[in-house]
């Protein structure tokens, strides 16, 4: 079973499976040899098959051991413990042992490997034989080699100090024993060349038949499913017959290039370079050195290598036998490294929350994207998510390559499924709602950062977890939420590929100024609708204020780049409404120029008084599955910042919930608050969506309630600034209650009352008979036309047409009078002279007031089209009567 791997960025192939040594397979060709074979026999297990109850039959604790779907051996135990796993055959006196074992943990004395070269029984922990130990306490964890004579175990010799500490411990293995017993013990990590461990001599037990190779695991409950094991060839030691075998060939720096051998080489053949030679003009090597593990030779070059790739040819070189090697080549690539720039790197993929899984192994990962022409070395790199920053390993990463990032656990489980994993020590934890990950140099350059959120996720379900956070288009680096999405097809996610969901358009969109509020007189922060360039958002002269005020700096802030932080040198003065335009020479990161179109007026944030704002319309009863909203008008001259107010319903206590919403409120300006600012962009017209916001509400009822708005300043009292206790009744009478679901209440007037009823109607239907209501719009109902006359009752409009179309639906009626304490009749008649509508029964009213008539009839019916007499009898408090009449149209406009 084959497997590829990475080193530094550069593939290459292990020795084929089942000997790890090639040279061994050319011995079957020898008749003498075959006979020895088939009379000695030999033990080799790469469980490519799926199955090691067969060809060879391993026992002991089978039901404890599975084979994986990358064809290793791996224990699947299901509680803390120990297990063994033995198979028997003929061992020879002189034998070589080659294994590939992964332990994907930092061993310890609690978690350990014994793995038993020779034994002359099954039962391993009462056999006597040899065994090496993985695993002690401390950080110096070597390979410990023991003989073991029952139950008693001495130990004969130790290896290199921490070569089988790290997590994951990763090791190629290899044993040689002489017919004398003198055991050769050599390992290294995986993918390194082997390296000897210790010598030693003890012939107390011998081989034969009969004799037994096997694993004990000891295992605590969160190593249960951590031991994996391949490539197992026990076979004897016969005369060296083979050629050495170049294996790899690999560029150190771009002079220096190492070639290992499968293995050890006369120093003589080794060291002359003109038994090496490369493609591309390279040709011959100045020198060739062969390295103390005696299969390595490290060749200089006369002229750098450039980014290519290259074949490394060898003839002639000679083993210790004297078995003198053909021509071979080994091809490999070799990438400039170049420095890193701000977003040559990306943070690219997301899985935050892998529980439950859907597809993908359940563990964290981030995956990093290169997209520039640059090879990159990410050594340099550090990554964090507002911790301390850890660095990345060494690995070099190619042009639109892909990498995923994990913890050195995580990464081995994901390197079992997918290519391009790469432990990171001190990976953090990733948070599920939301955290901030960057990129950035040992310099504390930011490459890329990502404040990533759970509201990203573009379907619901997928918050959950189980499925990862994509970025849509990398050729719009700067943009936040609206360029991730949920991954959009199973297992969940694409890591060390390209996105599901990648686009590759370029980013042609301008950015606007979306805002800007005071933090002090002389402290500006402004919102853009995307990240900028840092250069030249940075520059004061990009930013100007009327009426004048000298800008002395502009800082973007690091954690959101759509902020930019303006210092005054003069502070804005109270009272005066400021215009600030940003011009073109500020770009974002993609080079579109500011949108110059654009601009926002600023003041300083002042006290209110009673009724400087208003609720001006009220959804109170949505349509089903709907969502409410209220809609606030500044009557007043003053400047406000929303954040400084509260909203409440005292029905059953005080019901606070705060605006969280950092914007400034400006004279004759609207604003809609709602949770669901979606909703109310679908389902009404012309919605201004920049003064739309998202907030809580109190509790609404669809049939009467109140709600109050406060303004609270750190160190001062909180004042009311307005209340308004509606009742569905303000509908328009014409409207039965299901016609009411849907349909806004609509201010008439902000001059009048808040709590009259006669200044509250229906918001008027679209023509299409869609939603009923104008949020962040005027008022469809609006009426401001005071009265200009010194008649005791005026008609603004003296008309009607009750449809509640929005035009002319009611009857607006205004009346003066010249002293306090009247009562009134007021009655509507038609042309014939009968009552229609009773408005007023003799009532006690106003000075001043104003009433209005929806057009509908005593028994609940609409008046039909004519002519109407509007008939009041006024009662002074001196007993004197004043009649009027105003006649006027019910007309029909269809």
């Amino acid at each position: 079973m084959h497997k590829i791997e990475q080193n530094q960025g550069i593939a290459y192939l292990p020795p084929a499976k089942p000997s790890v040594y090639m040279k061994f397979t050319s011995l079957f060709i020898v008749p003498l040899l075959l006979l020895y074979f088939s009379a000695a026999g030999q033990i080799t297990d790469t469980f490519s098959d799926g199955d090691f109850s067969q060809n060879p039959s391993w026992q002991g604790d089978v039901a404890n051991f599975v084979v994986n779907t990358a064809g290793e051996l791996q224990l699947m135990a299901p509680a803390a413990g120990s297990s063994t796993l033995a198979v028997g055959g003929f061992i020879a006196d002189s034998a070589i042992w080659n294994l590939h074992f992964r332990l994907a943990f930092a061993p310890s004395a609690a978690n350990l490997l014994r793995i038993y070269l020779l034994a002359d029984q099954a039962n391993l922990s009462a056999a006597n034989g040899y065994f090496l130990e993985i695993g002690e306490n401390g950080s110096l964890d070597a390979l410990r080699f023991y003989r073991q004579d029952g139950t008693i175990k001495t130990l004969l010799a130790t290896g290199q100090a921490g070569l089988v500490s790290t997590d994951p411990t990763d090791i190629q293995l290899r044993v040689k024993r002489s017919a004398t017993g003198t055991w050769t013990i050599e390992a290294a990590v995986a993918g390194a060349p082997l390296q000897l461990q210790n010598v030693t001599l003890d012939a107390t037990y011998g081989g034969g038949p009969d004799r037994f190779f096997g694993f004990y695991c000891l295992y605590s409950a969160t190593r249960t499913d951590k031991f994996f094991f391949d490539d197992l060839s026990i076979l004897a030691d016969v005369p060296d017959l083979q050629a050495p075998v170049l294996q790899t060939a690999q560029a150190e720096t771009a002079t220096l290039v190492k070639a290992i051998f499968n293995e050890d080489l006369d120093p003589v053949t080794a060291n002359d370079p003109a038994n090496y030679s490369l493609s591309g003009g390279v040709g011959q090597p100045t020198t060739a050195m062969l390295d103390t593990d005696q299969r390595t030779v490290f060749l200089t070059l006369a002229a750098p290598l450039v980014t290519n790739t290259y074949t490394l040819q060898i003839n002639g070189l000679k083993d210790l036998a004297g078995n003198t090697s053909a021509l071979q080549s080994a091809s490999f690539q070799f990438a400039q490294v170049e420095t890193v720039a701000e977003f040559d790197l990306l943070i690219n993929e997301i899985m935050a929350d892998p529980t439950p899984a859907v597809g993908l192994p359940e563990v964290e990962w981030v995956e990093i994207y290169n997209r520039s022409d640059k090879t990159l070395e990410l050594s340099n790199l550090r990554f964090d998510d507002g911790g301390t920053a850890q660095s990345l390993p060494a690995q070099t990463l190619l042009p639109q390559s892909y990498l995923v990032l994990a913890t050195t656990a995580n990464a081995a489980i994901l390197k079992t499924y997918f290519p391009n994993v790469i432990g990171v020590s001190g990976f953090p934890s990733l948070n599920n709602d939301g955290d901030v990950l960057t990129l950035s140099t040992a310099a504390g350059l930011v490459i890329d950062r990502v404040t990533y959120s759970l509201d990203w996720h573009t379907e619901t379900a997928k918050k959950n977890g189980g499925w990862t956070l994509e970025r849509i288009n990398p050729n719009s680096p700067c943009l936040g939420g609206e360029n991730w999405q949920s991954a959009p097809a199973f297992p969940g996610g694409t890591p060390g590929t390209p996105n599901a969901s990648l686009q590759t358009s370029p980013d042609q969109t301008a950015p606007q100024l979306l805002a800007a509020v005071p933090e002090s007189a002389t402290v500006i922060h402004l919102t853009f609708s995307e990240g900028l360039d840092q250069l030249t958002a940075e520059n004061p002269g990009a930013y100007q204020l009327q009426p004048a005020r000298a800008i002395s700096s502009a800082t973007l802030l690091s954690a959101d780049r759509t902020m930019v932080t303006l210092q005054l040198a003069e502070p804005l003065q109270t009272g005066v409404v400021y215009t600030l335009q940003v011009n073109q020479m500020v770009e974002d990161c993609s080079g579109n120029m500011v949108d110059a179109t654009g601009s926002v007026q600023i003041g300083l944030p002042e006290k209110p008084d009673f009724n400087d704002i208003v609720v001006n319309e009220i959804l109170f009863n949505p349509a089903s599955g709907g969502a409410r909203f209220v809609e606030f008008y500044n009557r007043s001259q003053k400047i406000f910042n929303w954040s400084e107010f509260l909203l409440a319903n005292d029905t059953s206590g005080l019901n606070l919930v705060s605006i969280t919403v950092d914007r400034l409120f400006l004279p004759g300006e609207y604003a809609v608050f709602t949770a669901l600012p979606g909703d109310i962009l679908n389902r009404f017209d012309n919605v201004r969506e920049e003064i739309l916001y998202k907030n809580l509400l109190p509790s609404l009822d669809d049939d009467n309630d109140n709600l109050i708005l406060f303004w609270r300043k750190i160190g001062q009292p909180i004042l009311l600034v307005t209340a308004l206790r509606y009742n569905s009744d303000w509908h328009n009478a014409l409207l039965s209650s299901s016609e009411r679901e849907g349909v806004a209440l609509e201010r008439i007037s902000p001059e009048q009352p808040t709590n009259l009823a006669s200044n509250w109607t229906s918001a008027a239907r679209s023509s299409g008979g869609g939603a009923a209501g104008t949020p962040t719009q005027p008022n469809s109902q609006r009426i401001t036309t005071a009265n200009p006359t010194e008649d005791l009752v005026y008609l603004p409009i003296n008309r009607l047409s009750p449809d509640n179309d929005g035009y002319e639906d009611f009857l607006d009626i205004r009346y003066t009078l010249p002293e306090a304490g009247f009562a009134a009749t007021i009655t509507i008649f038609d042309a014939d002279g009968v009552p229609v509508k009773r408005l007023v029964r003799q009532q006690l009213i106003g000075s001043t007031g104003q009433l209005r008539w929806d057009g509908d009839s005593e028994d609940g019916n609409r008046a039909r089209p004519g002519i109407y007499i509007l008939y009041l009898e006024l009662f002074s408090p001196g007993g004197e009567v004043k009649r009027v009449k105003k006649p006027f149209a019910v007309v029909s406009r269809f």
